[in-house]
Order: structure tokens, then sequence, then C-alpha cells
């Protein structure tokens, strides 16, 4: 059976051989917003660099409609190519496996002489996650094959990250380069990766970002749990200061990050179920704020409709009211709760169901 993947996973694939048999978490996953955006850039890319006038406005075989934005970043990347072409195949294959690509935009530069035969490889990316060129398999994997399709020889090899947007201190453009003998060794190890294939999982912050199968990796979820299984371990009161202070130091991190991430991972919940989704166990839990007087309500005409003096500084709080000898009814009458941000709450199904419909309720 061959194995075939795409060079966009190869370096995933590589550190991490199982998540290729992984099923996926989420059915076409990602985001299709931020992608039909990606596709609408390269496709106004491959305009500009073939010389059409497309501008803001237009539309994008995908029904994007590009912005002013778009065209500027685009441009600012078209500017930076030299000829050469676009969208081209760079797919390659083994006695087991195929490595299936397409780059973006690559030029073969012949040297005469002392000059040096170049390849460029440019790998345009329109989001806002930092990408680098070196030893970028991705990129690596369009030389590769575009070597093995055409049987050049380049002297040196350039890959070049084409990313406008997010800051970075090298600025849009990136290059990293290797010689076409460092190339071949990495061509050799992922020949001997992919022709003997496992089912190990490993993790990373880089590789399991994208991962198709993130969500039910049982790998993730044991890395997930390490800071909450450092937290649980048992330690003696007369580990030395340094020591100590290293644990409070990864420990604090760790909360915080866990924290951010929890937050972040609330506040989308909570807009999807806005929207109407339905997430087992969590459900938005309605708040309301203190007890306020009524707009409009001030001191003296609360004193009149309540026969009590209300005025203290000005007027008392439905509290002091009731203290001072006014009805709760007459207090509920004249004062509301504000309805606040509905705040995410874990519940247990079952005893709701149970409380709902009775203790025979399944």
């Amino acid at each position: 059976m061959t194995l075939i993947v795409t060079a966009t996973e190869l370096p995933r694939i590589l550190h991490c051989m199982g998540s290729h048999s992984m099923p996926a978490a989420i059915p076409g996953g990602g985001d299709t917003a931020l992608r039909d955006e990606g596709n609408a850039a390269h496709w106004l890319a491959e305009q500009m660099f073939n010389g059409a006038q497309v501008g803001a406005g237009s539309v994008a075989p995908n029904g994007y409609v590009i912005t002013d934005d778009m065209v500027e970043h685009v441009s600012s990347y078209v500017s930076a190519l030299d000829c050469g072409e676009m969208e081209v195949d760079t797919s390659y294959s083994g006695a087991s496996w195929e490595v299936r690509g397409r780059a973006d935009h690559l030029k073969f530069r012949e040297g005469g002489g002392s000059a040096l035969h170049v390849l460029t490889i440019d790998d345009f990316k329109y989001g806002w996650r930092l990408v680098s060129p070196e030893r970028n398999y991705t990129l690596m994997s369009h030389a590769i094959g575009y070597i093995v399709r055409t049987q050049q020889r380049p002297d040196r090899i350039a890959l070049r990250i084409h990313q406008p947007r997010p800051y970075h201190p090298d600025g849009p453009l990136r290059e990293w380069s290797c010689s076409f003998e460092e190339l071949m060794g990495f061509y050799s190890q992922i020949d001997a990766r992919l022709s003997n294939p496992t089912d190990e999982l490993l993790t990373s912050v880089e590789h399991c970002a994208k991962c198709h199968a993130l969500a039910t990796c049982p790998a993730a979820r044991a890395a997930s749990m390490n800071a909450i299984d450092a937290a649980d371990l048992v330690f003696s009161d007369d580990l030395p200061k340094p020591v100590l202070t290293s644990e409070m130091e990864t420990l604090r991190l760790a909360v915080a990050m866990i924290e951010a991430r929890r937050d972040a991972i609330e506040e989308l919940i909570t807009h999807r179920i806005k929207a109407g989704d339905v997430f087992d166990g969590y459900l938005l839990e309605r708040r309301y704020g203190q007890r306020r007087w009524k707009p409009g309500l001030g001191g003296a005409t609360l004193s009149a409709l309540a026969g009590v003096d209300l005025s203290k500084d000005g007027i008392v709080t439905p509290a002091e009211a009731e203290r001072r000898g006014v009805s709760k009814e007459a207090v509920a009458a004249l004062t509301d709760r504000p309805l606040l941000d509905p705040k995410l709450k874990a519940v247990d199904v079952d005893a709701r169901a149970r409380a709902t419909f009775g203790t025979g309720a399944t």
C-alpha cells in the first residue's frame, strides 16, 4: 500500500508518523474563513504575476471579495519575485510512498563560468502564524520534487518565505539556503522515514497546531496533562532553595498558560453556543447584577413613594432601604437587576435531566 502525503503535511509526518493514520477529529477541519482568504490571496498573486489587472472589489473563484489590504500585501509579495513559474507541480515518489506538492513559485537560474546554478523556492504565507524557511521540509520537498522531475542539479537551493502581514524582526521576506549535497541528505531522510512508517505519536507546538487529529490524539492529551501531573507530585519540605525556586517558576508559567488557554476556549465555546451550537456538559448560565433603583428615581422621589427617608448622600442602597423599614415588595417594585453577560457553566446532564423530569429520567 502506497503512503501518500502532501508537502504541506510532510513536516508533521516526519516528526509524528502516527498522525497520518489517525482519523480526523473534525471532518474538513480548520477555519474555512481563513482558508478562503488564503486561497483568494494565492489566486490574486497568480493573477498579478501574470499581468492581469485585478484590484480591490474583484471576486476570487471561491467567492472571496478582494480587499485593499490584500492587494497591498500580495503586491509586495509579487514584486519580490523574479520571473520563474507559479503553481509548479513538485510531486515525487519512492518505492512505497508518494509526496504530492505544488510550489507557489520557483525559479531555476543557470550560471555561467564561475556563477552558480541556483534554484529558488518561494512560499507565500498570508496567515498570521509565523513560519521559518530554515530546514523547512515543505520547501525542501518542493526543491527535491523539482530536481527529481527535471534532473537539474543546482549548486545552491534558496528557500524563501514571504509573510507580509505579521511582524518579524527579519522582515516579511526571510531566506535560508543549502547546497545540493545537503538537500540530498534531507532527501535520504525523507525516503528512510516514509519507507518505514510507524504508529508512533509525538507532540510539539509547531506540528500539533494544525493536525487534523489534535482533539482526539492520545499523545496530545497526555502532554496537556503534564502540568497537572507535575502539580500532583509528592515533594519534600527540605528541598534546596534553587529547586523550589525553579519549580515555582515552572508552575507559575504553567498556570498562566493554562488559564490563558482556558479563557480562550471558554470564549470560543460561549460564542458558539450563542450562535446555536450545543456542547455536551456545558450551557450558558444567566446572571444578574446587584439590585439597583430603577432609572430616573432620585432620593426625594423614592422617599416620597416609600414614605421613609431614603436620602444618604443622594440615595441609600435597596438593602439599606429594607433595613429602614421599606417592605421587600415595595423595594422589588422600585428596583431591577441588570442582566450580565452569560457565564459558561459545566453541568451534569444526567442530574439536570433527573431534576427536570424526575428520578426515572435516563
